[in-house]
């Protein structure tokens, strides 16, 4: 299920499939577990967080409608909302012994630009595998193309031809959402 793309897996989910919640869980729970560290400020509460989201998503695939948005933008929509419930909650409570007042209407999503990082990693799922592990392995684990290339078993050109394909490729899929990755 690796290769299926967010909103077939949505769909997937909303029929009750609990195998295509686990790949959207793996595609994206890290990304959430970020979010709600820097915009709650506490591990605990990311973690919670994270278990709200992806039940959120469990309960409301069938409503998920891939015309007003891609999927990592609709969990970034439910994280943020589940975030900022969970510190007016915690805020509440802390109201109540010090006096200290909600944050004001309009102030900045302290998140900030968190959607784009939903948004590159719905681009990396539509990646082919070999693109998606390569960008994976240097931008998210922090290896060099020689690291990858020995880790990977491919040749250093190979992989310096494919870290340029696949930054096209991530590119063109950024610039356009609805297209399709291409194969170079």
């Amino acid at each position: 299920m690796a290769e299926v793309e967010d909103e077939i897996l949505v769909r997937r989910v909303a029929a009750g499939d609990g195998r295509a919640l686990g790949t959207l869980y793996d595609r994206y729970a890290g990304l959430v577990y970020g979010a709600g560290t820097r915009y709650l400020g506490d591990r605990g509460l990311a973690e919670d967080l994270v278990q709200d989201v992806f039940a959120s998503v469990w309960r409301n695939a069938g409503g998920f409608d891939p015309s007003r948005a891609g999927f990592g933008t609709w969990v970034y929509r439910i994280t943020r909302n589940r975030a900022t419930d969970l510190i007016r909650r915690r805020k509440a409570r802390v109201r109540t012994v010090d006096g200290g007042s909600l944050p004001e209407p309009g102030e900045p999503d302290p998140a900030g630009d968190l959607a784009r990082g939903f948004d590159v990693a719905a681009a990396l799922s539509r990646l082919t595998p070999a693109h998606r592990e390569l960008l994976v392995l240097a931008y998210f684990d922090g290896l060099s193309q020689r690291e990858i290339s020995t880790r990977t078993d491919t040749p250093l050109g190979t992989v310096k031809s494919r870290t340029t394909a696949a930054m096209r490729a991530l590119r063109d899929i950024l610039s356009d959402p609805d297209g399709s990755p291409t194969d170079e």
